[in-house]
């Protein structure tokens, strides 16, 4: 394979959490007193009737760190989508759906996909014990389902993204917000999402238990670059095969997590960057379904990182003539944003709303695309 600036980055990727391991293994009572001197990594919990969209922005989004959100408000009309009204507005809507239970994100791969009705999806939820698990996973509304935009709307505090304030149209405009559906039993696997993206995640129905890493410790959880399909993110062994041995991953203790379980009418961030696994439902025996909306977003906070992943993605193939067009387009919108003086308009309009009250806790997808 020839060698391209894409390549060169995942080599340095690699051989840098390599690099941290072998001396992390070498004196784990060492490496394990560096770790917890470190700051600590917590998921607050805030009700969005005392939290600015401000402090939210500078606070968690600027500084990585989680946040559950409650009382977010009506994010979609009805409130909330069921699977039954899902099937009843939607229901001969055809979508990719995973059927093998587990979504691996980070190597975009799954265990299985079809394409199915909306319809479809309800009844193989519904007899999950007759067969393979189905989860709609990550289906983008304004490109699969448009209809549902117009009963849609955004979280304020997240409603600032860059990506929706590029000159042009590139191949993420039109990405998110996105629909989840999934029974319990199935998952994502431990994965990273790429470009750096921040992410968002509304319950709606259900229940998702999440487990998120702090950005910086992806070495200790024995992440991998295969070389037969190179990419920017690593994948890693299952979490629970490394829970289950831990003598086989040592490396796992040290690690900064937080483990928090996602309920009907809360909101979630989770940092970009930041390697995380999610289950659907309460607990393994669970039986109500889990629907979800969620988005990747942009801001000042992760730009820059977000606009050099994309670049190296646009040129991942040695010859010019191959270049990712999608990501060239991201990145080349990103670049043209004057990001100091729309900082500076998102630290204004954020101080003007303050602590948002009810009605103007969401942003109907009309104003945010």
């Amino acid at each position: 394979m020839h060698a391209t600036p894409y390549l060169d980055e995942v080599r340095r990727r690699a051989a840098e959490a390599e690099s941290r391991a072998s001396a992390a293994l070498a004196d784990l009572a060492a490496a394990e007193a560096v770790q917890v001197a470190l700051p600590a990594f917590t998921a607050d919990v805030r009700d969005a009737s005392e939290l600015s969209v401000a402090e939210c922005r500078e606070q968690y989004v600027a500084r990585f760190r989680p946040l559950l959100i409650r009382s977010i408000g009506a994010l979609t009309d009805p409130t909330p989508w069921t699977l039954a009204w899902l099937r009843e507005h939607c229901g001969q809507k055809c979508a990719a759906v995973n059927v093998g239970g587990s979504q691996m994100a980070a190597s975009c791969e799954v265990a299985g996909v079809e394409v199915m009705t909306i319809d479809d999806l309800a009844q193989r939820i519904e007899a999950r014990s007759s067969g393979r698990s189905a989860y709609l996973y990550d289906c983008s509304l304004p490109l699969k389902l448009p209809a549902l935009c117009e009963r849609l709307a955004v979280p304020v505090y997240f409603a600032h993204d860059w990506l929706q304030r590029t000159r042009r149209l590139h191949a993420f405009s039109r990405s998110w917000p996105s629909l989840f559906v999934g029974a319990t039993g199935t998952r994502s696997s431990l994965h990273i999402d790429q470009w750096k993206g921040h992410f968002w995640m509304a319950q709606l129905c259900g229940a998702k238990r999440w487990t998120i890493f702090h950005p910086e410790d992806a070495w200790c959880l024995s992440p991998s670059w295969p070389s037969e399909a190179p990419r920017l993110e690593p994948t890693f062994p299952s979490l629970d095969e490394m829970e289950a041995q831990p003598g086989q991953y040592p490396l796992l203790r040290l690690a900064r997590r937080v483990d928090v379980t996602l309920r009907a009418g809360e909101l979630l961030l989770v940092p970009g960057g930041a390697p995380h696994r999610v289950r659907n439902g309460e607990s393994d025996a669970d039986p109500a379904v889990s629907v979800a909306i969620a988005a990747n977003f942009v801001d000042g906070s992760n730009c820059a990182a977000a606009a050099a992943d994309l670049g190296l993605m646009a040129r991942r193939a040695a010859a010019p003539e191959h270049e990712d067009r999608g990501a060239a387009a991201a990145v080349a919108g990103l670049d043209e944003l004057d990001e100091v003086a729309l900082s500076a308009d998102d630290a204004r309009s954020a101080a003007a709303i303050g602590v948002p009250g009810v009605a103007g806790r969401v942003v109907p997808y009309g104003e945010y695309a």
